[in-house]
């Protein structure tokens, strides 16, 4: 699922060097299932004028059933911080 980083020129085509990225990102193995989950996910951000307001919770059933996550609830509560935490780097980037 990993894969290297953009490259410099990638980079620079949107005005960003290899400083402004963080390249190690660690997933704690007991919330694997959490993240496959949000990383279906997106394309399923709300977006307003001001940028992306949170995911669209209509599709987390259908989500769950197909990752087969068993406790929909503690996944929802993993996914929800994974989303504030987003929402900040993304408010950062702006």
């Amino acid at each position: 699922m990993y894969t290297p980083g953009p490259s410099v020129a990638e980079l620079a085509a949107f005005g960003y060097t290899p400083e402004d990225v963080e390249e190690t990102v660690e997933i704690v193995p007991s919330v694997w299932p959490s993240f496959a989950v949000f990383s279906s996910l997106a394309t399923q951000w709300r977006v307003g004028t001001g940028g992306a307001t949170g995911l669209d919770y209509n599709v987390l059933p259908w989500v769950f059933q197909m990752h087969g996550v068993e406790d929909a609830a503690a996944c929802l509560a993993d996914i929800q911080i994974m989303e504030n935490a987003a929402l900040i780097a993304m408010s950062k980037v702006a």
